[in-house]
């Protein structure tokens, strides 16, 4: 299936309770009556009660998790300890579950509990809206026309990201001007509903950026985005890093700061790595506080540093000589963070060892390790 804007906003429902009102209105269509509970779980879980022909349910709803069946079963064994007995369950999530993994837990909730079972995944949700009777619903909840639905989000977010790298291949950031001839790295993060479904906030409306590598820095607004960075460089508008959130929910991370000099040589400093696992995971923080849901969409880009190889820790082993990364504008490949509880770390090692590969180091990042079972840890050298 195409990745498309109704997908899109879907997976970006947000909370438990936005999906508890789409479930409960898809539901109605389907005969039941709804008397929503109100009873929120510690990860945004919610549950409603159901009535049809007769018999009774409950629904229980959870957003994208990367541990779902867990979650159903663990919903399941709670529906059970309720003092009413229950004709049936089910249990809505903008989670993807592939139908035979599906089918078999209904199967299993169904022989443990004596109830009829059905789990309203992402494709079935997602098959519900696009039935012609519900598009009114998918244009309430999701701000989507499924007639319009083929448009590609992913697309849009590319091109949102291509015109700010334009940008900062001129070394023109997003406010004032940057003083340092030092290589670019910068940072984006692009949430899908950035795209799919604007908010269009003002600075006033923005929380704090992190800041980026500065111990000491303060933030400010600036009409329709806000900007942290070190106080002085903010109170003069002359920029060797800052972290920019715009009122649509995109960030721009950029710091000249991640260049390190040896024995009259430049590189880019060995920790590179760590900074951007660090920034990564505290805008995943700032998301959250904000209410803007994943999946979120990261690039990383190194901008005029064509003559600069990595510098490695001076008591770390390494190839026998190393290289340069050779492009003015190195793009690092794009990483799509699908919930709150991935691991920023390992999401990020893929683009992060093709860093360490450019220039050289044919075993990847020294800040990670491989398990015997070829699995990988995140291991940051420390010096």
């Amino acid at each position: 299936m195409p990745n498309t804007a109704l997908e899109a906003n879907l997976r970006a429902i947000g909370d438990g309770a936005r999906l508890e009102q789409l479930a409960v209105d898809l539901l109605g269509r389907e005969g039941y009556d709804v008397d929503p509970t109100g009873v929120r779980g510690p990860d945004g879980g919610r549950d409603a009660l159901l009535e049809r022909s007769g018999k009774f349910g409950v629904l229980h709803c959870s957003v994208t998790s990367s541990n779902i069946e867990e979650k159903i079963r663990s919903d399941a064994n709670s529906a059970a300890d309720y003092p009413a007995e229950f004709d049936f369950f089910i249990f809505a999530t903008t989670t993807e579950i592939a139908g035979v993994k599906r089918d078999r837990l209904e199967n299993e909730l169904a022989d443990t509990y004596g109830w009829r079972v059905h789990i309203k995944d992402f494709a079935r949700l997602r098959k519900d809206l696009m039935d012609v009777d519900n598009h009114d619903l998918a244009q309430e909840h999701l701000h989507v026309d499924p007639q319009n639905a083929l448009d590609d989000p992913e697309q849009d977010i590319d091109e949102l990201y291509e015109a700010q790298l334009a940008r900062l291949r001129d070394r023109q950031p997003r406010h004032g001007e940057l003083v340092d001839e030092e290589p670019i790295v910068a940072v984006h993060v692009i949430p899908v509903e950035s795209v799919s479904d604007p908010p269009g906030m003002i600075a006033t409306d923005l929380p704090d950026p992190p800041k980026y590598r500065s111990r000491s820095a303060g933030s400010e607004g600036f009409g329709d985005f806000a900007i942290t960075a070190p106080y002085t460089e903010l109170s003069e508008g002359k920029f060797s890093e800052y972290v920019c959130l715009d009122g649509n929910g995109w960030v721009e991370a950029v710091t000249t700061k991640l260049t390190m000099e040896r024995n009259g040589r430049h590189g880019i400093a060995w920790f590179i790595d760590k900074e951007i696992v660090s920034l990564i995971d505290r805008l995943r923080e700032m998301y959250q506080t904000a209410g803007i849901y994943p999946p979120l969409y990261v690039y990383i880009t190194i901008i005029d540093a064509a003559n600069y190889p990595i510098e490695k820790p001076q008591r770390v082993v390494g190839p026998d000589t190393t290289r340069p990364i050779s492009e003015n504008v190195f793009q690092l490949k794009r990483v799509k963070i699908e919930y709150w509880d991935s691991n920023i770390a390992l999401a990020l090692r893929e683009p992060l060892y093709q860093l360490w590969n450019r220039i050289g180091w044919r075993n990847g990042s020294i800040h990670y390790s491989k398990n015997k079972d070829g699995t990988f840890e995140w291991d940051p050298y420390q010096s």
